[in-house]
């Protein structure tokens, strides 16, 4: 059992139908109303509970005056995602904080990506904050969890996959010369460390987002979201 909070989170859950909701709290009648003509579904009647209450339940005091438990993530398989038509992936890499993972997880749906995969260690997991900052988004996510990213690189690759790594040293995005009709995997990691040394030596190109002014780096998540969008509109 898992817990999901705020309305979009919980009101996707119910969309996407991959899990269960097992129960529901709100906070009062009009709360559990605007859920349910939100998701034009049968919903089962909630337990009304205070906020604090409510707070204790989700750890958080974002919940929207709802929170849900319901069951597990589901995760896949990392073949599952490379059988996916769109041949478009989001490799995550050493991303820790709960609110990038959880927007670039909207970006990347979004944008159309096939999957995203992301490290079992030392990474930002499906949290049920990391669900709230996607709004969502997550629930209709295929997301497989993996030891190595490396393991990825190299199934992209037997795959015919073009490997595109987000670095600070990389040539301009817009300029870049990436062939766009391939098959696409595109690495990001966190604003401190980057891709791992290791995988963006494998990469077969490495770009970054051009910026005028004196800052020298952008946040993961608007990083990764020009970055998601410029592949996509290239790709269509």
């Amino acid at each position: 059992m898992e817990i999901v909070y705020g309305l979009n989170p919980i009101a996707e859950l119910v969309r996407a139908k991959r899990r269960k909701l097992l129960r529901l709290y709100a906070q009062d009648p009009k709360r559990f109303a605007t859920l349910r003509n939100k998701v034009e579904e049968e919903l089962p009647e909630p337990r009304y509970e205070s906020r604090a209450t409510l707070i204790n339940i989700s750890g958080s005091t974002h919940n929207q005056g709802l929170v849900a438990e319901a069951e597990d993530y589901p995760f896949v398989e990392m073949e599952e995602i490379f059988e996916k038509p769109q041949k478009f992936i989001l490799a995550l890499d050493n991303l820790t904080d709960p609110q990038n993972v959880g927007a670039i997880l909207r970006s990347a749906y979004c944008a159309g990506v096939s999957g995203v995969t992301m490290r079992s260690h030392h990474a930002a997991g499906v949290t049920p904050s990391v669900v709230k900052a996607s709004a969502g988004a997550s629930e209709h996510l295929l997301i497989s969890v993996v030891s190595n990213q490396s393991k990825v690189l190299e199934k992209a690759r037997e795959e015919g996959y073009f490997i595109v790594a987000l670095d600070m040293d990389g040539s301009p995005l817009y300029k870049a010369k990436v062939p766009w009709k391939r098959p696409i995997m595109l690495m990001v990691g966190a604003e401190d460390q980057g891709v791992s040394a290791i995988l963006k030596k494998n990469a077969d190109m490495t770009v970054k987002i051009p910026m005028k002014g004196v800052l020298d780096s952008l946040n993961a998540s608007v990083a990764a979201a020009l970055a998601l969008f410029e592949i996509a509109r290239n790709r269509d």
